[in-house]
């Protein structure tokens, strides 16, 4: 079944953004892309800032949803969830990795755009909350130490996820994304409760 206009506006802002940038993604080339007319975008999104806001927090949402997934799987233990967590990120990481940049210029528009802005800020209250409830279970079992702040270690891990993103997409000879995230979880593991 083709997918309805919404959708197709979704996906093309998308495949705008991320093949020719945020200023790429104008909305005739959002419209001619989605084969929708101009309307459809006040139509079903009220602007094009909050549609292409509307895509580029989706792609980022499905970006993590697996590594939080992880993170919440009661059939491992604290310590194996962190892991998980992180080899989901990696291979998620590494499924769009020439979306990177448009990852990374999506956080940082979101400065200069006040409706891309309330979205990503949504979004990452989201993870970081559900990050630092997860590192609350695994201090209780034990594998993170009670002096770690579970809001604190939570954006923290968000920023150094981001940082890995930048660096692997700025050095690309550098060490992978996934050796320098799981060298992150080894480290964060390593430490003594």
């Amino acid at each position: 079944m083709p997918a309805g206009t919404r959708q197709r506006l979704l996906d093309a802002a998308w495949e705008q953004v991320r093949t020719e940038g945020i200023a790429g993604a104008t909305s005739r080339a959002i419209t001619t892309r989605a084969a929708a007319n101009l309307g459809a975008i006040t139509y079903h999104f009220g602007s094009k800032d909050a549609l292409v806001a509307d895509a580029l927090v989706a792609a980022i949402r499905s970006l993590v949803e697996p590594a939080l997934a992880a993170l919440a799987d009661q059939s491992v233990d604290p310590g194996g969830r962190v892991l998980n967590a992180v080899a989901r990120l990696n291979a998620a990481l590494a499924d769009v990795g020439d979306d990177a940049p448009a990852y990374l210029e999506a956080v940082l528009q979101g400065r200069r755009s006040p409706t891309l802005q309330r979205q990503l800020a949504t979004l990452f209250v989201e993870l970081r909350q559900e990050l630092a409830a997860q590192i609350l279970v695994n201090q209780t079992a034990g594998v993170i130490p009670a002096w770690v702040h579970a809001d604190v270690m939570a954006g923290l891990l968000i920023g150094v996820a981001q940082g890995v993103v930048l660096q692997s997409t700025v050095d690309r000879d550098g060490p992978s994304h996934e050796a320098m995230a799981a060298q992150f979880a080894q480290l964060l593991l390593a430490v003594q409760p």
